[in-house]
């Protein structure tokens, strides 16, 4: 009778352990569909997770943490940054110690994710690495996080101006890309902005008509709003305004909630070079508001040089001063970020949130003290300006309002050259490159190339073209003009004539005409 209550207590444990594996297996199963609604439906995805929730926490250790995994998947996607790497941590250190490789692809990538969002950029390249590195040796592996993971590593190596590296990450997701016939145009997009970064014009523009013309034969461009902003800015950085207004129809026929963050600064950046002034000034004060910091600095920088266009002198100044501060936060960011976090990382921000208070404190007292001199400054010339109304004539009142707006024209040059002296000499160097490229073959002239070359001069040489024009009895010629500038930048005649499009005879003609005119201003420095 005893051995056969046993033999039944045993059967009842069996089948209670059957059924118990059963419904382990239906919530992984479950659990997995919600993963992969995650792509397709985020809102369809929140509520299948929600519904798990009671069940995953009365079921087995590993379900468990492949149902946090979901949740942490879930906030990533939600944009939600965590306040520490622990949950995320705490779920790769189990999952790493079993035999699924697509679980510890998942966990490493969601782990460089947490640590992504805490600017620990360094930790975050170790476990994207990991993560490529389990689905490279692998059979079985989860081929969009495998992707994401090359993507997230390319865009860590931009932020970090390692841009070899990010061309060779760049390119292994096109091979990957290619294999698994997902969103290659995005990556091939990757590869161009990376050749951009290394001034590679030619092979940019190659791999940026590659992703354009895949996305447009595949004519679904709502979940490519991302990759179309990047690709309009491009084409409008190297003027092929053709494919810019192709791509600012497919973008204003997205909804509003499917258009990229930097949307209006697409726009704005459009309109400006399309010379639209007042158009571009809506977009870029739209966008000058984001909370990314580079998106404020590009705002700013396109504010000023609007208002310089436009002669207004005063904006542009104030627009040079945000542009000012935006960019020694950046500075001030990247060095952080560039930082291995310490031991004791609560301690560590603590000491850099008590730091930035104190900075911040000693900004608003500088700030404020400016203000009140300045105050103080305008009632001691408003007292003055009333005084000598009261003892001058009318001729004299003049002439000190003529003084005051000449000193006022003054201050405000001196804001702007001072705001745009930060990026007016990388911007002449690029000049320069591009005028040697055009004589090398490498690239063409374009709208605003001669223009630019001007502008370069002005900000290399400030004092040579006044100078030269100075020296002429008569308006000078344009071609001479610019020959006398390619002289100055080094280029020999040969080379002017591949620029200029002109016979070398002619080219002869007006180099020793520049010769004869400013041969000692001509040294190359």
């Amino acid at each position: 009778m005893r051995r056969k209550t046993l033999f039944i207590f045993i059967g009842l444990l069996a089948l209670l352990s059957c059924s118990e594996g059963k419904r382990d297996g239906q919530l992984l199963d479950s659990i997995e569909q919600a993963w992969h609604l995650c792509e397709t439906s985020l809102p369809e995805a929140l509520v299948q997770t929600e519904s798990l929730k009671g069940s995953a926490e009365k079921s087995s250790e590993y379900t468990r943490q492949k149902y946090n995994l979901l949740t942490i998947r879930l906030r990533d996607k939600l944009e939600m940054i965590p306040s520490s790497p622990d949950s995320a941590l705490q779920t790769m250190s189990y999952l790493e110690g079993r035999k699924n490789t697509i679980d510890k692809e998942r966990a490493y990538y969601y782990l460089a994710s947490a640590y992504r969002d805490l600017k620990d950029y360094p930790r975050a390249v170790s476990f994207f690495l990991k993560a490529a590195d389990v689905a490279e040796q692998s059979k079985q592996v989860d081929t969009l996080i495998w992707q994401n993971a090359l993507s997230q590593l390319r865009n860590l190596y931009m932020l970090q101006l390692n841009y070899e590296e990010e061309l060779n990450v760049a390119k292994q997701s096109v091979e990957l890309a290619n294999q698994s016939g997902k969103n290659l145009g995005c990556y091939l997009m990757d590869v161009a902005s990376a050749y951009k970064h290394l001034n590679d014009t030619l092979q940019c523009l190659q791999y940026c008509d590659q992703s354009y013309n895949i996305i447009k034969q595949e004519g679904s461009p709502s979940k490519y709003g991302r990759i179309l902003s990047s690709m309009m800015a491009t084409y409008s950085d190297y003027h092929q305004y053709d494919k810019v207004d192709s791509l600012l129809v497919m973008l204003c026929c997205l909804p509003a909630e499917e258009r990229p963050q930097n949307y209006e600064l697409c726009l704005a950046k459009y309109y400006e070079l399309r010379n639209q002034t007042d158009s571009a000034l809506v977009h870029y004060k739209a966008y000058s508001a984001t909370d990314n910091l580079a998106g404020r600095y590009e705002a700013s920088a396109g504010l000023q040089r609007c208002y310089l266009q436009k002669g207004d002198y005063r904006q542009a100044a104030l627009w040079g001063q945000h542009l000012y501060e935006t960019n020694e936060t950046i500075i001030a960011q990247r060095a952080f970020e560039q930082t291995q976090r310490a031991r004791d990382e609560y301690r560590y921000l603590r000491d850099q949130e008590a730091e930035r208070a104190i900075v911040a404190r000693d900004q608003r007292i500088i700030f404020f003290s400016v203000i009140a001199v300045l105050i103080l400054l305008s009632i001691v010339l408003g007292l003055l300006a009333f005084y000598y109304f009261r003892k001058k004539r009318f001729m004299d009142e003049l002439t000190d309002k003529d003084r005051m707006l000449e000193q006022k024209a003054r201050i405000n040059k001196e804001l702007t050259r001072i705001a745009l002296m930060n990026i007016a000499t990388d911007k002449a160097d690029e000049v320069l490159t591009h005028f040697r490229n055009i004589a090398a073959g490498k690239a063409r002239l374009n709208d605003g190339s001669w223009e630019g070359l001007m502008a370069a001069m002005e900000t290399l040489h400030p004092d040579f073209l006044e100078t030269v024009e100075g020296r002429m009895n008569k308006p000078m010629q344009e071609p001479l003009l610019r020959t006398i500038c390619l002289l100055k930048i080094g280029m020999k005649p040969a080379q002017i004539a591949k620029v200029m499009d002109a016979k070398i005879q002619t080219v002869w003609n007006r180099v020793k005409r520049a010769e004869e005119m400013c041969g000692d201003l001509l040294t190359v420095s």
